[in-house]
């Protein structure tokens, strides 16, 4: 049996290759990260951080004798930002929230990979205002479906 794909790196991928920003003057490109975790370091190469992780994972059987199964699971797609020379924090948060919508509506019916198709379930902002800048954070909730035959 060969190794499966795992669907995190997938979604990763389907971000990573079609996320495109600017800065607020609308000309500059954005430096863009996905990454599985967020590290403070990350600021010093990037504008915008983008954090991609399993929330959680569930099996439904699709035939009488469980052979067909829907792999379920939602994933956290979290969204980090802040303020910097260029680039208004709150701004860049509601462009990266507008940009991921975008590219999973736009690849709902075919994300590629392991992936059979995927939509948005939600999100959530949990800034940290007690940081200096203010750290401006959004969770995407992107529920995956994969199909397998056992």
């Amino acid at each position: 049996m060969s190794v499966a794909e795992d669907p995190k790196e997938t979604l990763k991928n389907l971000i990573k290759s079609n996320i495109v920003l600017y800065k607020d003057d609308n000309i500059t490109r954005v430096n863009v990260l996905v990454a599985d975790e967020y590290v403070e370091e990350f600021w010093q190469k990037y504008d915008v951080i983008i954090t991609v992780g399993l929330g959680s994972d569930k099996e439904r059987l699709m035939s009488l004798g469980g052979t067909w199964r829907d792999i379920v699971a939602d994933y956290q797609v979290g969204v980090w930002t802040r303020d910097q020379t260029g680039i208004s924090g709150q701004k860049m948060r509601w462009k990266t929230i507008r940009e991921v919508t975008r590219i999973v509506n736009e690849n709902m019916k075919n994300p590629s990979g392991i992936l059979n198709w995927i939509k948005l379930a939600g999100c959530t902002d949990a800034d940290r205002i007690d940081l200096k800048p203010v750290l401006y954070h959004s969770d995407i909730r992107v529920e995956t479906h994969r199909y397998e035959n056992t």
